[in-house]
Formats: structure tokens, C-alpha cells, sequence
């Protein structure tokens, strides 16, 4: 398996492999329900040096080894900041929330991203269906703060029938066989998983793209590389829905690819360049999203 994963990955971008392995840096951002920048004065007085990224003032990054050590700082103890990774934190800031807006998150644990989404929108509603995970979330919201989620242990694949189009805003962060996530030895990696998880995407892509009100945004995302799982899903979504437009994304990093249209014998529907697949570097895990305009049907 570990021969054919790496040549997998070879025909996407070879770089992969040596990133994959490389952990210099871990990120983290100040949860705004609690704190505010003065957060960073109080971690330099406890002996981090906090660097800041150039796209928020609120996510910064620290050297890997500290990731054990500001787990027992008063600013994490007190849930004034959340360790959070760089590629899930740009990717829900992407979805360009509104104060007027109601959020979905469709397969939303641990829950960093509805706190995010938590901090601007007038509602989120934050669906889990594994029970264990699920009341773990609910712990997490409450701990920092975050007063206006409302939460939900359903499965997310069939959400939208008992909420038509009533989102705003929609995030599904969908199971996936997890590729970035291998840096060393692969050992549960197999073609199998891949196509069980696309199978399941395809699934929870249509209830999203159901919840979603006329007008509205969505973004389809993974912390996967396998076409099968990111391509292949949007091409489904575009054949099933006339009026689903992939939008453009412009993102103030270097570490991106565009969409592949062709994979194997596979050929996808141009528009899914528009979508970004995120390299692994620094506090960058591997990722993958694109955002998805339901456009009004004339």
C-alpha cells in the first residue's frame, strides 16, 4: 500500500511526500468570545514568542515544540485561544461570514470552525452524528464561550430534509481517508477507504447543497488529497445541479494548487480548477476546498 499511496501522490505533486514529514510549527488562534489581542502580551510573559500571520490579526504560530507546553499556559487553560490548524482556520474564514448570517456545519466536530463562524453570525447550527464526539463538541462551545450554536447529533446526510433551504452559509468539512495526515509509514491507507469515503461525500455534498437558501455560499472540504474525494465530488454535485457555480478563491499564501480536471480515465468538469488544494507547509496540513455558489434559478 505504501507504493501505490506514494505514487499516488506523486502525480498530484511530488513536493507532498517530503512535507508530509516536515512539523516545524503549529498554529493557533484568540478565541474572541473570551479575549482579545491582549492575549499575545500574556503569552510573552509566560515565555512564548507567538509570530503572527500576515492574513489575521488573530492566528498566530509557534515552534512545534511548544504545542505540549501552551497547553498549560493560563491563556489556553482559560480557553482565550484555540490550537487550531492554519489550513481550517483560512479555509472557514473563506466562507466571508455575515453578522446577519445562520450557518451550517454540517459534520462539524471537534468544532473549531462554528466557533470561528460563532464569532461573527447571527446563528450556527453545528451537526454531528457520532455520539461521543458529538457531546465532546458541545463541552468545547461551552468552554469557550460560544452562546449562539445551536447543536445537533444527526446524521448530516439527511439534514436537508427536514430543513430545505434554510441556511445562509454552509461548511461541510466531510469525512474523508484522511491522506494528510500520513507522514511516516502507511498503515490504514487503502483504494477501499477511498472510494467508501467518496460514496459517503457525495452524500453529505447533495444535503448541503439542499440546506443551502438560494443566493447562498457553501464550501465543500477535506483534509485529503485523493481526486476521487474532492474532484471527483464537485464534478458530481455540477452534473446533479445546474445552478451549483464553483467560485473563484484567492488566498494570500503561496502553498496552493488548483483542481485537477483529469485523473486516471477520469475527466472532471473544467470549473473544478477553481478549487485550491492546500500543500503542506509550516503550520499548513495537507487540505483541500472550493466554494460553491447555489446561483437562483430563473
Amino acid at each position: 500500500m505504501q507504493e501505490l499511496f506514494e505514487e499516488r501522490i506523486k502525480k498530484i505533486n511530488p513536493k507532498i511526500l517530503d512535507t508530509l514529514k516536515e512539523k516545524k510549527e503549529f498554529s493557533f488562534r484568540i478565541n474572541k468570545h473570551k479575549a482579545d489581542l491582549e492575549v499575545i502580551d500574556e503569552l510573552k510573559k509566560e515565555g512564548f514568542n507567538p509570530k503572527r500571520v500576515e492574513w489575521s490579526k488573530y492566528v498566530y504560530t509557534l515552534p512545534i515544540e511548544d504545542r505540549k507546553k501552551i497547553t498549560k499556559s493560563n491563556t489556553y487553560t482559560q480557553n482565550k485561544i484555540y490550537i487550531q490548524n492554519l489550513s481550517s482556520i483560512i479555509s472557514a474564514l473563506n466562507l466571508n461570514v455575515k453578522e446577519e448570517d445562520w450557518v451550517l456545519d454540517l459534520a462539524a466536530a471537534p468544532g473549531g470552525k462554528s466557533l470561528i463562524f460563532s464569532e461573527v453570525a447571527k446563528k450556527v447550527s453545528a451537526v454531528e452524528p457520532d455520539k461521543k464526539r458529538f457531546f465532546r463538541m458541545k463541552r468545547n462551545f461551552k468552554e469557550h464561550g460560544a452562546k449562539n450554536i445551536q447543536t445537533y447529533n444527526k446524521d448530516g446526510r439527511f439534514v436537508y430534509k427536514a430543513t430545505g433551504e434554510m441556511f445562509d452559509k454552509v461548511f461541510l468539512d466531510a469525512p474523508c481517508s484522511s491522506e494528510a495526515h500520513i507522514d511516516g509509514e502507511v498503515t490504514w491507507w487503502n483504494l477501499k477507504r477511498v472510494k467508501r469515503f467518496s460514496k459517503l461525500q457525495k452524500e453529505l455534498i447533495i444535503s448541503a447543497f439542499e440546506c443551502l437558501k438560494s443566493g447562498g455560499e457553501m464550501i465543500y472540504a477535506t483534509c485529503t488529497f485523493s481526486p476521487e474525494e474532492n474532484e471527483e465530488t464537485l464534478d458530481f454535485l455540477l452534473k446533479k445541479y445546474p445552478n451549483a457555480k464553483i467560485q473563484e478563491i484567492n488566498l494570500p499564501i503561496k502553498n496552493i494548487q488548483e483542481g485537477i480536471t483529469k485523473w486516471d480515465d477520469k475527466e472532471y468538469n473544467k470549473e473544478v480548477k477553481k478549487a485550491i488544494r492546500i500543500l503542506p507547509d509550516g503550520a499548513f496540513s495537507g487540505f483541500f476546498f472550493a466554494k460553491i455558489k447555489k446561483e437562483v434559478k430563473s
